[in-house]
């Protein structure tokens, strides 16, 4: 690895650690910085599963020599949904046909992380605020933990839904999107898990209607995650949801027939039997004019952090990963017209800037 200023990632998601690995494969130097205290998740609820598709995601993956061992760990059977309304009749059932095999969010975090070396990530750094420089090495990260950094050849910010980096580059702020999801589980001992197989097998059941979801969906060790989706205020549901809360939350779901009363009984079964503690997901999303952000020399953004959208349509993790490797081609493409992976700073922005024109159009 080559000893030049590195380029610091802020967030060890996805699209950060696709880049951490694209860039650790091409010889750039590069930290990541993140603000869980450990690779071990810090609650149970950590999201489901993601389908991982070919013309995207698995790109990425194979760009960044792991998709062999992904294609060991992918479950190529899970990507069937049976599709039924409220009455409980099954409407459709489709998927079958789609190159988009599904892996758990934590599966595919752990396959990236161990890409690349321990020594390149900072756990337990919180971005607390980042002061503009004139060029990128001036560029200062202040973290929650008391410390900073700064001195790098570029800052990319791939921080999420509520990116510290992304107020350097537009004044776009995420907006509410009026849907909450509830999360729980069904576990191998559950009751309604013998109906989980059947009607969602390897893949998910997706109930919708009267504005409303339920979905039942599998995870690599063959329990299910339990949604329900819907319009809700922004403010409600949001401090942490303990036990009480999620007997409350069942009880009056189960008992109004603004929710989910009226249900068939066999859908209604997976919220009575549903294991918390539940927890509350708010979507938020960003407006289309936060895609046209201004240049800062030495930031960028990758993922939610520069386009955020709810995750209905399945897109999110995909144009992530896509983001980092479109953003890796770009630098990889100045390094070599540098002479080498000691690029200057003024080609990098070239990188940057190449790359930010490229994503703009994609995410339109």
């Amino acid at each position: 690895m080559a000893t030049y200023s590195p380029i610091a990632i802020i967030g060890a998601g996805p699209s950060g650690l696709t880049l951490a690995r694209l860039l650790e494969i091409n010889n750039i130097d590069y930290m990541v910085y993140e603000r869980d205290e450990s690779p071990e998740p810090k609650f149970i609820n950590q999201g489901g599963t993601l389908d991982i598709r070919a013309s995207s995601g698995q790109v990425a993956l194979k760009e960044a020599r792991l998709f062999d061992e992904f294609k060991s760990i992918a479950r190529w059977d899970a990507s069937r949904v049976f599709m039924q309304n409220p009455s409980g009749t099954v409407t459709a059932v489709f998927g079958d046909e789609r190159d988009a095999p599904e892996i758990d969010r934590l599966q595919l975090r752990k396959l990236l992380l161990d890409s690349i070396p321990t020594s390149k990530i900072r756990w337990g750094h919180r971005v607390k605020s980042i002061e503009r420089g004139d060029t990128a090495s001036e560029h200062v990260i202040s973290f929650v933990n008391s410390t900073s950094a700064s001195g790098f050849r570029a800052i990319v910010g791939a921080d999420g839904a509520w990116s510290k980096v992304r107020p350097l580059l537009t004044s776009a702020k995420q907006e509410y999107s009026g849907k909450v999801f509830i999360e729980g589980s069904i576990s191998h001992n559950n009751p309604s898990y013998t109906a989980a197989l059947e009607h969602a097998g390897p893949g998910n059941m997706l109930a919708m209607g009267q504005h409303k979801i339920m979905a039942v969906q599998q995870l690599a060790d063959s329990s299910y995650r339990f949604y329900i989706g819907m319009d809700a205020p922004e403010e409600l549901y949001r401090r942490p949801l303990g036990h009480e809360d999620t007997e409350d939350i069942r009880q009056k779901f189960l008992s109004s027939p603004e929710l989910f009363a009226n249900w068939a009984p066999n859908l209604k079964e997976y919220l009575t039997n549903a294991e918390g503690p539940f927890h509350a997901w708010h979507l938020y999303r960003l407006p289309v004019s936060s895609v046209s952000w201004k240049r800062v020399p030495g930031i960028t953004l990758l993922g939610d952090a520069a386009h955020l959208a709810t995750p209905l349509v399945g897109e999110g993790v995909n144009m992530a990963m896509l983001d980092a490797l479109m953003l890796a081609k770009a630098i990889v493409k100045y390094c070599k017209q540098a002479g080498g992976a000691d690029i200057e700073e003024d080609q990098l922005e070239n990188a940057l800037k190449s790359d930010k024109e490229v994503m703009s159009r994609r995410s339109r």
